[in-house]
């Protein structure tokens, strides 16, 4: 996926700065989606994207729908700032003199066991079956599962590769649920090629659709990410200890695999048992 660009004088810092995330080896959703928000606050403030100002940024977080935005807008602003100083394209960080927004409280929102079990006895065209499966099973994001090929799945290894976010490529423990899925997909080359453009798979945002709809089909109200959050606390519940989900779950700090993990009453009541 390529990022969009516009090429008038005013935006060529922020192209230059896309370049510079590109060879660092961000991702492409991550890439646009910080273009998209410096661009944004430029307009709203009126001004070109490399003179904005402590008091536009200000009012840029001050217009945020949420408390989740206000912070992901200010990360993204105080990024473009430094990448600024450190390019000797301005002499200041604005950011600097803006209060950092808290960072919301993050409460993991897992399906259920039965839940679960409800959408996969539930009429599912197979392809949203096996994106089900390697999400709740194995962990991916919307994205990864869109990029899945048959050359990442080895069964007599009992392993499946995936390039995640930042480009990064983990070997991760292939679930048997998941490994009986591939006898049914192709060897070779994407298991959810596009439809409209060849040798292309389809996008995350499409994978998130056929799963989303297909949960409020079942009638169980929740989204694609939360199988994510099934597959951490399910490990958790199964007795896997923290760090291991972390490393399952690819994250690099696990206070970020905290907020996935949801943890039971009967879990605390068992560990009070266990102290003595």
């Amino acid at each position: 996926m390529g990022t969009t660009t516009d090429s008038s004088p005013q935006h060529l810092p922020v192209d230059a700065w896309v370049t510079s995330m590109r060879a660092q080896g961000l991702a492409d959703r991550t890439v646009a989606e910080r273009a998209r928000t410096v661009r944004q606050a430029s307009r709203t403030a009126g001004t070109s994207p490399e003179t904005i100002t402590s008091s536009d940024i200000e009012a840029f977080l001050a217009s945020s729908p949420s408390r989740g935005t206000r912070y992901a807008r200010y990360s993204v602003l105080r990024a473009w700032s430094r990448w600024l100083v450190r390019t000797g394209r301005r002499s200041d960080d604005p950011t600097q003199a803006v209060a950092r927004p808290r960072m919301p409280a993050g409460r993991p929102r897992p399906l259920t066991r039965s839940q679960l079990d409800h959408l996969l006895t539930s009429p599912l065209h197979p392809d949203t079956r096996t994106k089900v499966l390697l999400a709740a099973y194995q962990g991916l994001r919307v994205h990864e599962i869109a990029r899945i090929r048959g050359e990442d799945i080895d069964t007599d290894a009992g392993t499946l590769t995936v390039t995640g976010k930042g480009g990064r490529t983990d070997t991760l423990p292939l679930h048997p649920r998941v490994a009986q899925e591939a006898a049914h997909r192709p060897e070779r080359g994407y298991w959810f090629p596009s439809p409209t453009t060849p040798g292309e798979p389809v996008t995350g945002k499409s994978v998130s659709s056929a799963v989303g709809r297909a949960l409020r089909s079942a009638g169980v109200r929740a989204t694609a990410h939360q199988l994510r959050h099934f597959f951490a606390t399910e490990l958790l519940a199964g007795g896997a200890d923290c760090r291991v989900v972390q490393t399952l779950m690819r994250h690099a700090s696990l206070a970020t695999t905290a907020r996935y993990l949801a943890v039971t009453p009967t879990q605390q009541q068992q560990a009070l048992r266990g102290l003595t």
